[in-house]
């Protein structure tokens, strides 16, 4: 019924029913045929970015004189910001998806009034999350969203939200009735300070275009992660290969233990553009459902993502 646990289920119906008895009039409100200007909310992680750019892509081609804009985190505005189907990226630290206390969180009241000011014609939100859904309502303008995790109400228009579908499938769903070619390639655009970030260091540690393998053994969540044996397993299985530990630097103390002559953990050593090309350069990339199998995708390189608490169907590809 709503993609949250189960022990919110009736407050959450609770408050869907009054909320449309209250909000009914929302859903009457003419849905502009000729946008000029649009929003995408996109709060979330990498591989939400990543799967999100053939909806900028299939936008921009079909709607060519209305100007894009997405709100996303710091974390994920280097994945977009050399995209030539976004006009303008508006960045948002929201309080709900920054995990530690220390932490930079943003005010939102101050990004509301940012945002008000832009005067959009139509704001998709991406997720479903009601906190989202209820920042898009204050810009007091056309919303287009999902209703799987509550407050659908606030909506004007609800799509559709199938929890068997493919990722990329279902974000264009939002915007199909306004786009009559589809473009489902996942890319992300490099520019040439991560290039050379990326040759500095293929000729630091002397790697060969294809000679490599990434192994990246976290995923920011436990219960994704790789096991120590899963991770000594994957490494036994190349012998005649350099094997390289990704990371973040707060991953750098735990992959630690892996580091031998052929084996070199660069944690924390590479921001998100310099890490994709270095992708781009390897054999291999091993790891679990996270960032890093996203950009091996868009990259073009072989991966091999274990799959242990996320749905290979939704988050994977064909």
């Amino acid at each position: 019924m709503y993609l949250t646990k189960k022990k919110y289920w009736p407050i959450l119906l609770i408050i869907d029913l009054f909320g449309n008895i209250l909000f009914f009039w929302k859903r009457f409100k003419s849905q502009p045929s000729r946008p000029k200007k649009i929003l995408f909310i996109r709060l979330e992680h990498i591989g939400d970015m990543i799967m999100s750019t053939p909806v900028f892509e299939t936008w921009k081609k079909n709607n060519p004189d209305c100007e894009v804009h997405v709100l996303c985190r710091t974390l994920t505005e280097p994945l977009i910001k050399n995209n030539p189907n976004v006009d303008k990226i508006i960045v948002f630290d929201s309080e709900w998806m920054l995990k530690r206390q220390d932490d930079k969180k943003q005010d939102k009241s101050k990004i509301i009034k940012v945002l008000q000011k832009e005067k959009y014609d139509i704001v998709f939100e991406m997720h479903g999350d009601p906190r989202n859904i209820m920042l898009a309502n204050k810009l007091r303008t056309y919303t287009i969203g999902y209703s799987c995790r509550g407050l659908g109400f606030l909506l004007n228009k609800i799509i559709e939200y199938e929890s068997d579908k493919q990722m990329i499938k279902q974000n264009l769903e939002l915007i199909r009735p306004f786009c009559k070619d589809i473009y489902e390639t996942t890319k992300i655009y490099s520019d040439n300070k991560a290039n050379n970030d990326c040759s500095k260091l293929m000729k630091k540690y002397r790697l060969i275009k294809g000679k490599f393998i990434i192994i990246n053994p976290k995923s920011g969540r436990a219960e994704k992660d790789l096991t120590n044996d899963e991770v000594w397993q994957s490494i036994k299985k190349y012998p005649t290969f350099k094997i390289i530990i990704t990371g973040s630097q707060s991953e750098r103390p735990n992959n630690d233990q892996y580091a031998k002559k052929n084996i070199i953990n660069i944690c924390g050593q590479t921001d998100l553009l310099a890490l994709a090309e270095l992708v781009k350069n390897a054999k291999l990339v091993i790891g679990p459902d996270t960032g890093i199998m996203h950009i091996a995708k868009a990259a073009g390189t072989t991966f091999k993502c274990i799959y242990k608490t996320t749905n290979s169907k939704v988050w994977g590809y064909d």
